[in-house]
């Protein structure tokens, strides 16, 4: 066995200073009942490389002692019992805590079964050699301590593979963690670039017009006024729907760093929407707790919210919605309710593919339900986890 200093766990430590006392203990019964005894020194050398050889019989992990200690163990303590029992002609406990700590020292496999097999095969010859019938009951209390050390063995062993499995969940986990943050930032690098080139080719093409037709109309101010302005107004009315589609564009730049809550950035959304169209909004968050999703998750409310508001004015000439966003035990549920014509056939064009696709990638869902001059349902629902208490 290892020195008391470099075992790690308590029961090791346990054992070590039990089998100490132990040992103590029946060194004064030899020194007090039999120190008149002729044997006595024959006795004593046996006594002292029963306790010391097992004991301190190496330092490192790898050593033959700390290898083989159960063996030796049983090998020293069980000769010590053997000739003491002869001389002293009556029963002993002696072996009881050397073989528990024996077994609690074995090891799985062969080396368990062999000591095994050396409890049951020793005892008898040394039975047929010396013939004491005192020797079988001091065996017999060996071999149940034996074995108690050896459940305590297999319990260690049970231990430090749930342990070891423990470390590995836990690195696993932490790769994986490491992977969906990896993702998450690949994810939103990919939508800004999406959008930058939405905005490039949108901003390049329009300015564009713009500049060449500012130059026509320069060039018609001296000779045809009436038709510069007019190429002038037209010009207005492309740069005010140019405009228009840069806030959309804007309005669909995820969330910053702040990380603000998916409550406030959809509120935020719903706000501005109802302002540039004039429709009558309602807006209603049913958790008094803060709700925690992923980046990828809040665009993809995101999208959904600003796909359903567009669709319910577009095609759907509401004048009323009302939005509704729940946090649940294990999900956010976002409700997009209008008074439109609504429709009696599902068709997912582009849009209701966009967000049935953006919520099925995160486990979520979508489900829309409509029937004609009665409006549209569309209920998005995402997995989260929940934040309590400001964690």
């Amino acid at each position: 066995m290892l020195p008391i200093h470099k075992e790690t766990h308590w029961v090791y430590k346990t054992a070590q200073i039990t089998r100490i006392i132990w040992f103590v203990f029946h060194l004064l019964f030899l020194v007090i009942y039999s120190a008149n005894q002729p044997f006595l020194w024959l006795l004593m050398p046996m006594f002292f490389a029963a306790f010391l050889i097992p004991q301190w019989s190496g330092t490192k992990i790898d050593s033959f002692g700390v290898k083989h200690y159960s063996f030796l163990e049983l090998i020293f303590s069980g000769l010590f019992l053997i000739i003491g029992c002869y001389l002293l002609g009556e029963y002993s406990s002696f072996l009881a805590l050397p073989a528990l700590c024996a077994g609690i020292y074995s090891r799985q496999g062969k080396e368990r079964w062999i000591l095994w097999a050396g409890f049951s095969i020793v005892p008898f010859l040394a039975f047929l050699a010396i013939g004491i019938d005192h020797l079988g009951l001091g065996v017999i209390e060996g071999l149940f301590f034996f074995a108690i050390g050896t459940a305590v063995s297999k319990v260690l062993e049970a231990e430090k593979k749930t342990q070891i499995l423990l470390e590995e969940n836990q690195r696993q986990n932490q790769l994986l963690e490491e992977y969906a943050k990896q993702i998450e930032k690949v994810t939103l690098l990919e939508e800004r670039d999406r959008l930058a080139r939405d905005l490039h080719d949108t901003i390049g093409h329009t300015y564009t017009s713009v500049i060449m037709g500012l130059d026509a109309a320069a060039f018609l101010m001296e000779t045809s006024p009436n038709k510069a302005k007019e190429q002038v107004e037209r010009l207005s009315a492309v740069m005010r729907k140019s405009l228009d589609e840069i806030r959309s564009h804007i309005h669909q730049i995820s969330p910053n760093e702040e990380r603000e809550e998916l409550a406030s950035q959809l509120k935020h959304i719903a706000d501005e929407f109802a302002l540039h169209t004039k429709t009558e909004i309602h807006f209603e968050h049913e958790t008094r707790e803060s709700v925690n999703i992923s980046s990828q998750g809040t665009i993809a409310l995101i999208r959904c919210l600003q796909e359903s508001l567009t669709n319910a004015i577009r095609h759907g000439h509401a004048t009323e919605i009302h939005i509704t966003l729940k946090g649940l035990a294990s999900y956010v549920v976002l409700t997009i309710k209008d008074n439109g014509i609504g429709i009696s056939e599902i068709n997912y064009g582009f849009g209701l593919n966009g967000m049935k696709e953006r919520l099925e990638s995160l486990q979520g869902s979508m489900t829309i339900e409509s029937r004609l001059n009665e409006g549209t349902v569309i209920t998005c629902l995402l997995p989260i986890n929940r934040l309590r208490g400001g964690e």
